[in-house]
């Protein structure tokens, strides 16, 4: 046992002997190790909320202290900091089947600057928050030190059990032994920490299990009371309700770990009450040790107020992301693209597609077309899956093969079960070619590689929503580009939203997004947006009227605070229901509806009783697909526009409301 405890139990140990202990001295990390930093007590609130400031003022001070000093703290710790994750090994810090899995079947040997500036202190059991930009590694920088915490722990049993992980059952283990919680903003990246997470934990034991919601939460549960669980990942919503069961035996008596992943998002998103509430369903930190972790991009004032009320004084801040360092937004390509109208978004993302793989095959050292578009609304999403995969080359033969040949098509958003999400996230992960239409529920801390463009219709709700969707692009050192489509009627809230940002007017990359599509045939018919256009056309027949529908009504709620004039909006998505979708005419708005929203009496809009609520959107890829092939899934794409006008605000309607 003593041999065990100086491998790998000393921070175990030490946080057992001691109450909310300061930072600890390790025999093996003596060599680089150096005094702790000091105690900032003013920043720190106590486990019940007490607060120990007495002004705002003194909290910025305070706060500013920190952040200084975590700055000179950063600078020496650079020099200090293992480069290769065989360190680890070598110095006997991580166990050696941790890192021959890291090595052998996830390839990764070096450390990313998040990792090595966090493992450290992480490994000491002391409480981090971490700022770090998102697809820099900082999964596996609070894995393994949360994963090497749990196996240092004597109490800790390994199973005796063997073969792969998919097949483990821990027999020592139980529901009411779990060790670390993890706390992600999404379903997807709670899925995509909990993957990481089995694949490093191969052949430790340990036993990692998700909490979210969706369709499988019954089965999740089940799973963690058939198995047990040591590493519990998952939602604040749904971590909540099984911690709060007192009859499904789910229980953290010994809990070492509490992580927040992308902290920013999940206060940004309203989860902190739920937080504090899981907080106060587990041990008492006087009495159970634990360490606090959190991971976010940036550190606004909500974040603090968190560190503030959970961590301890002691707590470690450090900064991964170099003042002089440029960020995404700055940095990427992005383009803007003025549509004559919404109809024209659909045969200009096609055109940007198509030109984008031509480009590829072209040059043998351009990486395939990868591409996510983002939509704001879900039945928008559905819609254009549900046309895309359904284009073919020529209308005239259905059979024909498709315009983007073998580029897989995807959707992703809150109506698919979270069965689905998690298969078309992990299939999109590993396409080298393919299109993802998703909604928002992919725009922050989802980890596609080697996505070549980042496409959005419409102007996102906020500024943070535009910079974490182009986030997506331009990963791990690699190149990538920024397109937005929006309509002259979105000009204002463009120039207000995102009018600073580095983004450029194109107005000559792609025909179809100019062509007047309320007035046939000013296209010449052997041209190739002309084939493109008929191509949309075709493939938007094959869609059903209702969901179309649906399309129609979700825009109008989003649009109205954009628009400068309702009339202007009614009849822009007028054009966009018969010019664009193909119905005989737009349509009906309930009419109370209309009446809440202020828009009973604006000319053009239909109005009628109560409809059906929405179909229920088509998530089986292959239900439809007479080509038959399962990786077709779903395309999209969203391409630049030539608009030959310049813009000094929007499209203005002759008659005023």
């Amino acid at each position: 046992m003593l041999g065990g405890v100086r491998r790998f139990g000393v921070a175990r140990v030490l946080r057992a002997s001691a109450l909310r202990a300061p930072s600890r001295t390790f025999p093996q990390l003596a060599r680089w190790q150096k005094p702790a930093t000091p105690v900032v007590p003013q920043l720190v609130r106590s486990f019940y909320g007490s607060s120990i400031l007495r002004s705002q003022a003194e909290i910025a001070a305070q706060e500013q202290q920190v952040e200084d000093a975590a700055e000179t703290s950063n600078e020496s710790q650079a020099s200090e900091s293992f480069e290769n994750f065989a360190d680890l090994e070598r110095l006997e810090l991580i166990d050696p089947r941790i890192i021959r899995t890291l090595s052998q079947k996830m390839n990764i040997t070096s450390m990313t600057d998040v990792q090595r500036m966090t493992i450290k202190e992480t490994l000491q059991g002391q409480d981090v928050l971490a700022q770090a930009k998102t697809g820099t590694g900082k999964t596996v920088a609070f894995l393994l030190p949360v994963l090497q915490n749990i196996m240092n722990d004597p109490t800790f049993k390994q199973s005796a059990s063997r073969g792969s992980y998919s097949r483990l059952r821990n027999n020592n283990t139980s529901a009411s032994d779990i060790r670390s919680i993890i706390i992600s903003p999404t379903r997807e990246l709670a899925e995509q920490i909990a993957t990481e997470a089995r694949k490093v934990a191969a052949g430790t034991g340990v036993v990692v299990q998700t909490a979210v919601g969706g369709t499988q939460k019954k089965e999740g549960l089940r799973r963690i009371q058939r198995e047990g669980c040591h590493v519990l990942i998952g939602t604040p919503g749904r971590l909540k309700d099984i911690l709060s069961d007192p009859y499904n035996g789910v229980r953290a008596p010994t809990l070492s770990s509490f992580v927040l992943d992308e902290a920013d998002r999940l206060l940004d998103d309203g989860f902190s009450q739920e937080i504090m509430e899981i907080q106060s369903l587990l041990p008492d930190p006087r009495k159970v040790d634990r360490q606090t972790l959190m991971f976010s991009a940036t550190v606004p004032k909500e974040v603090m107020h968190m560190v503030r009320r959970t961590m301890k004084p002691d707590y470690k801040f450090v900064q991964t992301v170099r003042e002089d360092e440029v960020p995404t937004h700055q940095s990427v390509p992005q383009k803007v693209v003025y549509l004559n109208g919404f109809e024209n978004a659909f045969p200009a993302i096609l055109e940007l597609a198509k030109k984008a793989i031509a480009e590829a095959a072209e040059n043998p050292k351009a990486r395939p077309f990868k591409a996510i578009v983002y939509f704001n609304a879900t039945a928008q999403t559905n819609l254009a899956f549900e046309t895309f995969r359904e284009l073919v080359l020529d209308p005239r033969n259905p059979r024909g093969g498709h315009p983007l040949g073998n580029t897989a098509i995807v959707e992703m958003h809150s109506r698919l079960t979270q069965s689905r999400r998690t298969s078309n996230s992990e299939f999109f992960r590993r396409k080298e070619k393919a299109i993802l239409f998703s909604s928002d529920v992919t725009a922050r801390g989802m980890d596609f590689p080697d996505v070549t463009h980042v496409i959005q219709v419409g102007v996102p709700r906020d500024r943070p929503s535009y910079i974490h969707r182009l986030g997506r692009t331009a990963r791990a050192k690699k190149d990538g580009q920024g397109w937005l489509f929006i309509h002259d009627g979105e000009h204002s809230s463009f120039n207000q939203k995102l009018g600073d940002l580095p983004i450029e007017e194109d107005a000559e990359t792609l025909e179809t997004a100019a062509v007047d599509m309320t007035r046939p045939g000013t296209v010449p018919s052997d041209s190739a947006a002309a084939t493109t256009l008929s191509q949309v056309k075709y493939a938007m027949s094959q869609v059903s009227d209702e969901l179309k529908a649906v399309s129609y009504r979700s825009q109008l709620g989003p649009l109205m605070g954009v628009f400068q004039r309702k009339r202007e909006l009614v009849a822009s998505l007028n054009d966009l229901a018969v010019h664009g979708y193909g119905m005989p005419e737009p349509p009906t708005i309930a009419r109370e509806v209309a009446h809440r929203m202020g828009i009973s009496n604006t000319p053009g809009l239909r109005q009628g009783e109560s409809y059906s609520r929405r179909p229920q959107f088509v998530d089986d890829f292959s239900s439809r697909g007479n080509r038959g092939a399962r990786d077709r899934f779903d395309q999209s794409d969203f391409g630049r526009g030539s608009f030959s006008r310049r813009r000094s605000g929007g499209r203005r309607f002759e008659d005023n409301e």
